[in-house]
């Protein structure tokens, strides 16, 4: 039920191509254009890489559809990158429903992350799950990217208008290659079980100019829809683009990776839902070396504390932004939907914070906390890394007061609850453990501590 339009995918894919890798394939580009590429760039090494992950199941506003894996596929996403495609973790920023506001998203894109630390040489991924809107719902004809404080009827106001951000991100980011893949364009349907809700015109995108230095893949053509499947707990294209991606290892080109969606996402939806075909678009017309997502940067650098400081805490801690959608009732869940909540649920250290230098991250984390601190997600940062040093006592005591001036999140429930096991006082640790349950329905009813 994504409501993106395909006229949104049209008008990215009319403002980018790639321009960097390091394998060669020169035949990958799909772009109609003629503009020469930049010759300059296209052979050069990757510096350092950077990606913003944004998924969003759950919305605000009651009358915008919730979906089942907008999260789950932006999770998935972030994963392959830091385990898989030589994406340094803190350098990859992965925001999930609540925290997916239209401010975070546009800070997170300028001024607060990518506008401080991508320089010209360097790789920026940038993934996007969630609903949109076609040109058609706006008088002046732009599309938006909906927030999860999105207002339906107040677009320009409160959505995220995507010429605007594509412009924007040529301007402010020094990054001269991008990859941009929304799994979300589609041209709406009737179907309940389909990602949109209102069927809207076509948009013919061989009529729209491509820029040079990026790259957009989208999940369907401008006349279709796109599907989440009935096999697994993921939209079709995104869990196919993985698989793509993984085919040939740490070596696998952008380019055949899409090939292979191509195939495979066709196949699937035309054999679950008959009648109904999704055929995954890439525009670019990069014609020197292909863009190879998982290659090492050779000039990684570490983020600057200036930046730590300013930067809130993102969706990387815990599992719970990922399951079923919170706000329905347990009951109006689907079966599906319900199966993605893990039988159980294991806490360990790596659970709360899994920082290569810990106590470097803790310098920057009380910095940060000392500016913010009003927030509490900022606090609890400081806490997750004391469990990661073996602070128990000091982590327990930082969360008692976040706890006792935010009563209702679960995650800070479980990190006490770990930090009473590890000090042996089982009573108190099963005590938030049944605080937790109660606060978030769609937790595990078995949780356990796995040293």
């Amino acid at each position: 039920m994504r409501l993106i339009s395909t006229i949104l995918c049209a008008l990215l894919l009319s403002c980018y191509s790639v321009t960097a890798g390091l394998a060669q394939n020169p035949e990958a580009s799909t772009a109609t254009s003629t503009t020469p590429a930049i010759d300059t760039a296209k052979s050069k090494p990757v510096n350092d890489k950077w990606a913003i992950i944004v998924g969003v199941s759950k919305f605000g506003k009651s009358d915008i559809p919730q979906l089942k894996f907008a999260a789950k596929d932006a999770r998935d996403f972030y994963d392959y990158l830091i385990k898989e495609a030589n994406f340094k973790p803190d350098h990859v920023r992965l925001i999930l429903d609540e925290k997916a506001t239209r401010r975070r998203i546009l800070s997170e894109l300028d001024n607060m992350f990518l506008g401080r630390v991508a320089r010209p040489d360097d790789l920026i991924v940038l993934f996007f799950s969630t609903h949109g809107s076609p040109a058609q719902l706006d008088k002046m004809g732009k599309n938006f990217i909906v927030a999860y404080d999105t207002e339906p009827n107040e677009l320009f106001a409160t959505g995220i208008e995507m010429q605007a951000m594509t412009k924007d991100l040529k301007e402010r980011v020094d990054a001269q290659r991008v990859l941009l893949v929304l799994d979300a364009c589609h041209s709406g349907g009737v179907s309940p079980a389909s990602k949109g809700i209102t069927r809207v015109g076509n948009f013919d995108t061989d009529t729209l100019s491509i820029g040079s230095g990026q790259m957009v893949i989208c999940s369907s053509e401008p006349d279709q829809q796109s599907w989440e499947s009935k096999r697994y707990d993921n939209g079709v294209f995104t869990r196919r683009l993985l698989e793509g991606l993984r085919a040939k290892g740490t070596a696998t080109p952008v380019e055949d990776a899409f090939n292979s969606v191509n195939n495979l996402v066709q196949d699937e939806v035309r054999q679950d839902y008959p009648g109904q075909r999704q055929n995954p678009v890439m525009k670019s017309k990069w014609t020197g070396d292909g863009l190879i997502l998982a290659v090492r940067p050779t000039d990684p650098r570490p983020i600057p504390s200036s930046v730590l400081e300013g930067l809130e805490p993102d969706s990387t801690s815990s599992v719970l932004d990922v399951v079923a959608p919170r706000s329905a009732p347990v009951a109006a869940q689907s079966k599906a939907t319900q199966a993605a909540v893990p039988e159980v649920l294991k806490l360990n250290v790596a659970y709360f914070s899994n920082e290569p230098d810990p106590r470097k991250a803790y310098e920057y984390a009380c910095q940060a906390f000392a500016t913010h601190k009003s927030n509490p997600e900022f606090g609890f940062r400081k806490a997750k890394i004391q469990i990661q040093l073996g602070k128990w006592g000091s982590a327990m005591q930082e969360l008692k007061g976040i706890i006792v001036d935010n009563p209702n999140v679960a995650g800070y429930y479980l990190a006490r609850a770990y930090c009473f096991h590890k000090m042996k006082q089982e009573g108190n640790a099963q005590a938030d453990l049944e605080a937790a349950i109660f606060k978030d329905v769609f937790l595990p009813k078995r949780i356990e501590f796995e040293d």
